[in-house]
């Protein structure tokens, strides 16, 4: 009965989870639209890869927080954020029209977010210094 409940938790972390994220991209994408649609997505996936690798490297390793706590964050949260399917989308919808800008947003997301990976990795390592003093 108890692992039925656990699971119950998990997929409610993921579902509160998701709300929050699916309203902060929003919410990113009406501070941006003055900008263009193509920096709102390039802001979120940039921050989200950071995120992501603070969450599951940084709180995870860190603070040893539960199963749950961590699939909220990480699935839900940062999932529902970050969107793959709209940046493939703006890829498609632009590389007609504006060849050169559609691949400097390609290479900005994928350099960029490999960067946010490290920089979210390098965060961690400070956080675990300064935990162990």
């Amino acid at each position: 009965m108890f692992k039925i409940w656990y699971k119950i938790g998990q997929v409610l972390a993921v579902f509160g989870g998701g709300m929050l994220g699916g309203l902060g991209r929003y919410g990113v994408d009406q501070w941006l639209s003055g900008v263009n649609s193509l920096a709102g997505t390039m802001t979120v996936n940039l921050l989200g890869c950071f995120l992501l690798t603070f969450t599951i490297y940084g709180l995870d390793l860190n603070l040893d927080l539960p199963e749950w706590e961590i699939l909220g964050i990480g699935t839900g949260l940062v999932g529902a954020f970050t969107t793959f399917s709209t940046f493939a989308l703006h890829f498609v919808e632009n590389i007609v029209q504006h060849p050169v800008g559609a691949v400097i947003f390609l290479i900005v997301n994928l350099v960029g977010g490999f960067a946010c990976v490290f920089l979210g990795y390098l965060a961690t390592v400070q956080l675990e210094r300064r935990r162990r003093g």
